[in-house]
């Protein structure tokens, strides 16, 4: 691995981010960064430093003063050599599994890379660990749609933001009215 200890000024936010922290979790990732230092290095692009994973604590390194003091503006990097679009799909592939991603961003950063031609739709299933209706619903950016939703469960990472603490997996009902355009 090739990590080091960068500015955190040399580094940037990436433009398809599709991540979101809530304020109390940002609170516990500061919290983390004081008492247990860097865990894990934010993962940049060799080529122009791009955040790919760690968005969240370069913002706390920049914005903690302890933080700041502590470190020397300085936050550890490990550099990646790709391009942007294996750039979104280290993205997605790195903070999928924490539930956190944004569905409408996934979509717009899903249909970028779609559109490249540089994976096919089975790479991508593989690469994601989407069925085909979770790759259907991203490529199509309406993101809830009618059909077999009462027939599937999707994964926690489809889980609305807003969604209870603990919730399983959510439920939705879908009201049509008598005449409904179809």
């Amino acid at each position: 691995m090739n990590i080091e200890m960068v500015d955190a000024g040399d580094l940037s936010e990436a433009s398809w981010r599709t991540t979101y922290v809530l304020k109390p979790d940002q609170k516990v990732l500061a919290g983390s960064l004081l008492d247990y230092g860097w865990l894990s290095p934010i993962v940049a692009r060799e080529s122009n430093g791009t955040i790919i994973d760690g968005h969240e604590r370069w913002l706390i390194a920049r914005e903690e003063k302890k933080i700041m003091r502590r470190d020397k503006g300085r936050v550890p990097v490990m550099w990646v050599d790709c391009d942007e679009i294996e750039a979104m799909i280290m993205h997605v592939r790195l903070n999928r599994g924490r539930g956190a991603i944004q569905a409408k961003k996934l979509s717009s950063v899903f249909k970028q890379i779609t559109r490249s031609g540089k994976y096919e739709k089975q790479e991508l299933k593989k690469l994601f660990t989407m069925s085909t209706d979770e790759m259907d619903l991203l490529y199509d950016g309406g993101l809830i749609k009618t059909r077999k939703l009462d027939q599937h469960v999707y994964s926690r990472a489809w889980v609305p933001i807003e969604a209870p603490k603990g919730a399983p997996t959510p439920t939705m009902t879908i009201e049509r009215p008598p005449n409904a355009d179809r």
